[in-house]
């Protein structure tokens, strides 16, 4: 399966990277472990050293900060470096935007190492491991959810000032009396606030209310993942 041109695995998290180049190499895969910063944070994306490998496997969680999604769209937007992400089946929709590159792949579901490790062969021998339906699909969900996220954007710039600062309050997990304290008003007039937010927004609750606001909130972390043998990818199609 071994080929003459190294992979170069990478992730957030250094320990999961090594995990997962181990298991590659277990397979016969020529592959090589980068700090997240070496590889993609602050390479520049126009080097063409040949000392560094031009295909990036990028191991995710599916829960990623978006400036995960902006570091590696740089890596692929240059078009300099082939880009393998392999996240699970949650956070596929986020990397559709980048499907239009044929340098460019997005995976989840991978069963065995042997399995990913053929995947990856694919990928460094200029095969897409994605089937064209899957890759179609995967751009239709993600223009479908840019199309709701931008919705959404405008729905919450309808908002006054003071509705914004109330919900933004109630999103933090303050309930109203806690509201009106901090913005020194009386509880009516935070009640007052939330029924013409809801109004704008069209939520049915309170919640929902908070529910829309918290979709777009890109201020979530990554959740650390535990070292392990394999990775999510996907089944090489047939």
């Amino acid at each position: 399966m071994a080929g003459p041109v190294p992979v170069c695995v990478v992730s957030p998290y250094l320990l999961v990277a090594e995990a997962v180049a181990a298991g590659l190499r277990s397979v016969g895969m020529l592959a090589e472990v980068r700090s997240w910063e070496a590889a993609v944070r602050e390479r520049d994306p126009d080097d063409r050293d040949p000392q560094l490998p031009h295909h990036l496997v990028v191991i995710l969680e599916g829960s990623e900060h978006s400036s995960v999604v902006d570091e590696v769209s740089r890596i692929v937007e240059a078009g300099v470096v082939g880009v393998l992400v392999a996240t699970p089946a949650p956070g596929l929709v986020p990397w559709g935007e980048l499907l239009e590159a044929d340098t460019f792949d997005v995976v989840s579901s991978v069963r065995s190492v042997s399995d990913f490790g053929a995947l990856v062969e694919h990928f460094v021998a200029g095969r897409s491991p994605m089937s064209p339906q899957v890759r179609a699909a995967l751009r239709d969900a993600w223009q479908s959810a840019d199309d709701r996220r931008q919705r959404l954007r405008l729905l919450l710039d309808s908002l006054s000032p003071q509705q914004r600062r109330v919900l933004d309050l109630l999103a933090s997990g303050r309930g109203v009396d806690e509201v009106g304290e901090v913005m020194g008003v009386a509880r009516g007039t935070v009640r007052s606030h939330v029924k013409a937010m809801r109004a704008k927004l069209g939520a049915r609750t309170q919640l929902e209310a908070v529910a829309m606001l918290k979709e777009l909130d890109d201020s979530g972390e990554i959740t650390v993942p535990q070292p392990r043998r394999a990775t999510s990818g996907s089944r090489t199609p047939a």
